[in-house]
């Protein structure tokens, strides 16, 4: 935070030249009313905000609390024509801002800071009375309630105020009002409950209401609803409506059945073809595949009991891949794959389509493909998808192209969610894709794989060229088997609009001869036809700052979407180029091993928010503009801006040294000697942590950059020395609370660099604050720079703490054992813990303590983000407690005192103990464990801790001599409780002698609660967690069967499936109270 006090003490680096970089400016006296073009969307009282527009050089900041029309003036840190960075004050309570400024006595439009803003929905339908996600920024402010209201277009029927179960500042769950009519279109508008109407704002995208209907597949979207033929089943082994039956033995040729069935259930109107356990021999005698058809799903027993195999034949003579296909959806309407495998059986890589096509409403659910060495699984230009809870792996695909695994080109309203992906090559292509969630995925790049280098292949992990309304959250991506085969690349969230290829899709740039309110024109110009929907920018000059969607367009003369607030000079420069990023949320997700981190390449960006994630040995935050003169080529000037990105609360280290890290933006000028335009203008950087290697080592991104924050200009010299116009390339940036861990300098600036704000940056064996470089020939380094003094530290400060660990007993003779998380506090509430170092290790007798799967060394460093990474092996032969120790370190490179980490190793359980594992369902932890062999065993004694240190006995289970597989369900642990809790068995010999299993985790979040069924799969009995007592029980087979009913009066019903054969089955929950709920078991022998 910035407080008064502080405020005055800001220190400015202004050269007078500064004062005149405004050959890019024109008097904004001479324009008339002042104009805000861009502005911090986000802000907590105490921040620093940053206004870009058309005004002069003296402006006031104003800022007045929800609609208030008086207000207060701001304190300004820096400020020149055309931009201002002022400070919000550090009294107000988080709120609806209105800012404007004043110019001469003029006084420009408000903005709005911290207003709700609606991007898109995970549906673009809804039903009556049901739930919906909507994304967007700020939809949550402390002490506020959001509010969503839908308004039917037309001034139609239905509508009102939906009831909002708020999630935070970028998403929200909503209940829609019951009163929403099938087939109509709504409006929706949001407020995150923050000045009146003036915080609320019209969500992009609208609804429309849909009937409503039973989720039967559990998709949970609006559009499962229209999926209401489940009740029409097709077994593909005996129904007597089927002239063509399967055997499902591997060995007969199943295909022509399950087509011929596929085709039968469409023309019938809709229906589900079930495929019993077995495998499914689908062997091709021609061209073709399976084709999926409208209204059908094609559903097994389970992903491990429903095996299709195809991909046979492929070596035989005369044989080619050309119209072979595994799977072809041929422009279907409500199709999908439920509870089964899909299987490429050729290991020569000659069958290598493995899908294709398209269609609307598309699902698959609870799947498995293997693609083998076969090519990536594409839907293009899909709407309305669905891929979840599904299980992908592909090896290296030479003979298809080395193309990855997923490939969703033109795709939008679509929803990836929980899947493993497991790859080898390229990556999950999602380019040009729309409004689309990529959320809780574990994705795998397999650094085995290798090809000849020769092909210098380039690899990614998830790329999404211009991509637009997209949710990147709580991934997993890592790199298994590593490192990996990597050039130049090895980004893991990349996007190159317009670079990459190279093939500059509708780019061009260059001088304006004038303009009217909604027109451009440039006489030197003959521009063909627009390919995509491309945007015009004024980069330099008279309206700089502004941009605009292209409607339309001759050969030299362009529309706009919309008047210019300041109608562009003859004179002004612009650029025009197609948006390769805009509207994006990366939020949550975890990268570990890979090259590159998060990278924005030679990409025009706007309005990103990259929030919380954590990169470990995964490269840097990378936002790369773009700007070149090319004359000669396609585009004689190629300009690529970034605008309005925030980089918020991210951790970024570099623990290996494999490859530097940095936070920032840098961008590129190859060769061309002088600033075309401003290419940045809006960029944030607030709260993140940076850790360097110890030494510093470079970043390597084309060039090599140096490890910490980064704002400037990547000048490659040419025949000249750069040329300084007085033009920004990189305006305005932000970069305030951040941490900065063993760089040798935390922040790099440069000649291109105007109005930067660096404040109260944490520095943590960091001793240089700013490298600041004057290019050659420039007689100014970075301009107008303004720093905050960090707090001084007082007098007698006391020392962070480092907590004692008693770490739960490890069996001895095992595997590598996860310890608890080290942990500190520091008394100060100004400050935090950034780290820890090892100081003594056990000796080498008892064992060895891992960081990261790595053997720990004397006084490792280790970032607070990888304190969760400790495991220990004991010798073979020790027993006892083993003993290192620690110190915490914070932000003001102060170091605790050195406080014990006890290992109690203790001998292992009698039982050879194969598998133990522990669940949440609803409040309740279900354990498992299965046993290889018992001897001499009593009983187990399950026990359970809060803190992973103190453990309290919760219950026993009787041995049975013999293997065996246990359950045992601990009641109601999470009624009241939010956390981890901490489980491990003691087994009791018949001598009395007690040993301890290692320690299994589970966790019970704030969440609503639902319904539960347990345990799943199950063998004799189903239990059935209600909400409120009474409920109606009715069990049905996989072909719509009723199997069984039951009634239970209390707040759990008990279902006897004992006598059901094994397969999977649905259970109808009817309560006496609530609504009814369909969930899916598996019955087990």
């Amino acid at each position: 935070m910035i407080d008064t006090a502080i405020a005055q003490l800001i220190k400015r680096v202004c050269i007078c030249v500064a004062l005149l970089f405004l050959t890019g400016y024109v008097d904004a006296r001479a324009q008339g009313q002042p104009f805000i073009f861009h502005a911090s969307r986000t802000i907590q009282p105490g921040e620093a905000i940053s206004l870009q527009g058309q005004f002069g050089a003296n402006v006031q900041v104003s800022l007045a609390v929800g609609a208030a029309s008086a207000g207060q003036i701001l304190p300004v840190l820096v400020q020149s024509a055309g931009h201002v960075t002022a400070q919000v004050p550090t009294n107000l309570s988080p709120d609806l801002y209105q800012v404007w400024v004043t110019d001469q006595g003029k006084r420009s439009p408000s903005v709005y800071i911290n207003q709700a803003h609606g991007l898109h929905f995970d549906s673009p339908n809804v039903t009556p009375g049901g739930s919906a996600r909507l994304f967007g920024r700020n939809l949550f402010l402390k002490g506020k309630s959001p509010q969503v209201r839908l308004v039917a277009q037309g001034g139609g029927p239905g509508g009102g105020a939906a009831q909002v179960q708020a999630n935070d500042a970028y998403s929200l769950s909503f209940t829609a009002p019951v009163s929403l009519v099938p087939g109509q279109v709504y409006d929706v508008f949001v407020s995150n409950g923050a000045g009146g109407t003036a915080g609320e704002t019209k969500v992009d995208q609208p609804l429309t209401a849909i009937a409503p209907g039973l989720d039967y597949f559990q998709l949970g979207v609006a559009w499962a609803a229209k999926f209401n033929f489940y009740r029409n089943t097709y077994n593909l082994r005996t129904d007597p409506r089927l002239t063509q039956k399967a055997v499902g033995d591997g060995v007969n040729n199943d295909l022509p059945a399950l087509q011929a069935a596929i085709d039968r259930a469409s023309a019938d109107g809709g229906g589900i073809v079930f495929l019993p356990a077995g495998t499914y021999k689908l062997a091709l005698t021609g061209g073709g595949g399976i084709y999926m058809r409208n209204r059908v799903v094609v559903q097994g027993a389970g992903k491990e009991a429903t095996i299709l195999r195809f991909g046979y034949n492929s070596q035989a003579p005369g044989w080619s891949p050309d119209g072979r296909w595994g799977l072809v959806w041929d422009n279907t309407k409500q199709g999908g794959l439920a509870d089964l495998a899909l299987i490429n059986t050729d290991n020569t890589g000659n069958f290598y389509n493995n899908m294709t096509g398209g269609g609307t409403e598309l699902f698959m659910q609870r799947i498995r493909f293997d693609l083998n060495l076969g090519s990536w699984l594409f839907w293009h230009n899909a709407s309305k998808l669905l891929i979840s809870n599904s299980v992908f792996t592909q090896g290296v695909d030479a003979k298809a192209g080395y193309h990855g695994i997923l490939q969703l080109e033109g795709c939008q309203d679509f929803i990836v969610s929980q899947n493993s992906f497991t790859y080898a090559v390229d990556g999950l292509n999602l380019n040009n894709t729309s409004r689309g969630i990529f959320e809780d995925n574990q994705v795998y790049r397999d650094g085995a794989a290798r090809w000849p280098t020769s092909l210098n292949l380039v690899n990614h992990v998830l790329i999404l060229n211009f991509a637009q309304d997209i949710v990147v959250l709580h991934n997993q991506f890592k790199v298994i088997n590593g490192p990996a085969q990597n050039i130049n690349d090895g980004e893991t969230i990349i996007a190159e609009g317009g670079g990459g290829g190279g093939t500059r899709i509708d780019e061009d740039a260059g001088t304006v001869s004038g303009a009217s309110a909604t027109t451009m024109q440039d006489n030197s110009k003959n521009w063909p036809a627009m390919t995509m929907h491309p945007v015009v920018a004024i980069v330099r000059g008279t309206g700089m700052g502004q941009w605009r969607y292209i409607t339309s367009r001759t050969a030299n003369s362009l529309v706009v979407d919309r008047p210019w607030d300041v109608t562009p000079q003859a004179g002004s420069r612009y650029a025009i180029f197609n948006w390769g990023a805009r509207s994006w949320i990366v939020q949550g997700n975890t990268l570990e091993g890979n090259r590159r981190g998060i990278t924005l390449y030679q990409n025009a960006t706007t309005d990103l928010a990259i929030v919380s994630n954590t990169l470990t040995n995964s490269g840097s935050i990378d936002l790369t503009p773009w700007q070149m003169e090319n004359i000669g080529g396609k585009v004689p000037q190629e300009f690529l801006p970034v605008y309005d990105t925030q980089i918020i609360s991210n951790n970024v280290a570099d623990i290996d040294g494999s490859n530097g890290v940095f936070i920032g933006v840098h961008t590129v000028q190859y060769i061309q000697p002088r600033s075309f335009g401003t290419s940045v203008i809006g960029v944030e950087v607030r709260r993140n942590t940076l850790t360097a290697h110890q030494p510093n080592v470079p970043a390597v991104v084309d060039s090599n950059f140096p490890e910490g924050y980064i704002n400037g200009i990547h000048f490659q010299p040419g025949a000249s020395n750069y040329i300084d116009e007085q033009t920004p390339a990189v305006l305005g940036s932000i970069f305030q609370d951040n941490t900065a861990v063993n760089c040798d300098k935390a922040v790099h600036l440069n000649s291109g660099s105007y109005n930067t704000l660096v404040c109260n940056m944490r520095l943590v064996n960091s001793p240089v604050l700013l490298n600041d470089v004057r290019f050659d020939g420039v007689s100014h380094a970075s301009v107008s720079t303004s720093t905050c003094p960090e707090v001084a530290p007082s007098t007698g400060a006391q020392l962070p703490v480092a907590d004692p660990k008693m770490n739960p007993v490890v069996p001895r003779s095992v595997s590598e054992t996860q310890l608890l998380a080290l942990t500190g506090s520091d008394p100060d509430p100004r400050g935090i813990v950034v780290g820890f170092n090892l100081r003594t290790l056990p000796p080498a007798t008892q064992g060895t303590v891992y960081v990261n799967g790595s053997p720990a060394t004397p006084n490792a460093w280790i970032p607070v983000t990888q304190a969760n990474k400790l495991s220990f092996q004991p010798t073979t032969t020790y027993v006892g407690n083993a003993v290192f120790t620690y110190t915490a370190t914070n932000d003001r490179s102060l170091v605790s005192t050195a406080a014990p980490f006890t290992v109690p190793v203790a001998n292992p359980l009698a039982v050879e103990l194969v598998q133990f594992d522990v669940k949440a369902q609803n409040l309740n932890a279900v354990l498992t464990w299965r046993t290889a062999m018992e001897k001499n065993s009593e009983y187990f004694a399950i026990e359970r801790s809060t803190d992973a240190t103190r453990f309290s006995e919760v219950g026993t289970v009787r041995s049975q001599g013999a293997a065996a597989t246990y359950q045992f369900v601990d009641k109601g642990v999470g009624r009241g409780f939010s956390g981890t809790a901490y489980y491990r068995l003691r087994e009791l010999d018949s001598n009395g002698t007690s040993t301890y299993s290692p320690v299994q985790t589970v966790s019970f979040g704030a969440s609503t609660p639902e319904i539960q069924i347990y345990p799943n799969p199950t063998v004799n009995e189903l239990h059935v967690q209600l909400l409120s007592a009474g409920a109606h029980l009715t069990v049905y087979t996989a072909t719509g069967q009723m199997a069984l009913e039951a009634d239970t009066k209390t707040g759990e019903g008990h279902v006897d499936v004992s006598r059901l054969p094994a397969g999977t089955y649905s259970i109808k929950i009817e309560p006496i109270q609530g609504p009814q709920v369909n969930k899916f078991f598996v019955k087990q022998r």
